[in-house]
């Protein structure tokens, strides 16, 4: 069922649903439990295979229905009038579900990469997990990459103190490793993002501002070898990178990096943190 897009943080009511007026468990800051949590999606044919998303959605309340709405925006567009869809029925509790290749079967596309919200339609805190995987590759089985919900409390905006930062840490500058970096704009607002590499030391080596559309999200290709070939960062690491809010508007910001080993075809995710959860 198609649904209109809310605004992110606040509740929604659904009065075609009748569900008892209980009290929902509290999502504890350290958990990753939310009413609202962003990840990635695709649906892409590769060179190796077609790429897919499955996304696992876990009701952890003993007692409470969970509505669940779904909003996709491709990367780069601006999501703000895109539609939602709403999972029908609403998960009973403790109950969970895998929607397999999200993007094809529950999305409406026939391919695409983009910024996925699964959202809670209530106040019930949602578990939300994804695998994005291969298929159909040149030997059997797959390969892929576990992606967390990541819930909109932990999306900073424009602070100049090292609150408003997000982090991501222990990267290689190796070039059997390519590291992609995406930045996700979980607001209504354009979001302009800073970017900085910066070694174990402190030292600040590159660092660039990107735009990104509402409700959308901006992938960084191959950070060392062809965003900042001429920084003249040293081989090895650890190096970091602190991702940040540049301008002073509603805009906010969630990131990861991923990580492939280019000899196996391996991908690993990191989640970029803040200092403390806001």
């Amino acid at each position: 069922m198609k649904t209109e897009r809310p605004l992110p943080g606040l509740s929604i009511l659904l009065p075609l649903l009748a569900f008892a007026a209980l009290t929902p468990l509290a999502a504890r800051g350290d958990s990753s439990a939310a009413t609202s949590s962003w990840l990635p999606a695709v649906h892409i044919v590769g060179a190796s295979g077609v790429f897919r998303t499955d996304v696992q959605i876990f009701n952890p309340d003993p007692t409470r229905y969970a509505p669940v709405r779904l909003y996709f925006t491709p990367a780069g567009a601006d999501g703000t009038t895109l539609p939602g869809w709403e999972l029908s029925p609403a998960l009973s509790p403790r109950e969970s579900i895998t929607l397999e290749d999200v993007v094809v079967n529950y999305l409406g596309f026939s391919s695409g990469f983009g910024l996925l919200e699964v959202r809670s339609g209530d106040t019930t805190p949602l578990i939300v997990t994804s695998n994005l995987y291969n298929v159909s590759g040149e030997k059997p089985g797959t390969y892929g990459q576990f992606s967390p919900g990541q819930p909109y409390r932990k999306s900073v905006g424009f602070d100049e103190s090292v609150f408003g930062d997000l982090y991501i840490v222990g990267l290689k500058n190796d070039p059997v490793f390519r590291t992609n970096v995406a930045l996700m704009n979980p607001s209504a607002a354009e979001l302009e993002a800073g970017l900085q590499v910066v070694d174990a030391g402190g030292q600040v080596w590159a660092s660039r501002a990107y735009l990104v559309p509402p409700f959308s999200i901006r992938q960084i290709n191959d950070l060392f070898e062809k965003e900042f070939p001429a920084a003249g960062m040293p081989r090895g690491g650890p190096y970091r990178l602190t991702v940040f809010v540049n301008l002073s508007n509603e805009a906010r910001v969630l990131c990861y990096a991923s990580v492939i080993d280019l000899r196996t075809g391996d991908p690993y995710l990191i989640p970029g943190e803040p200092t403390i959860a806001p």
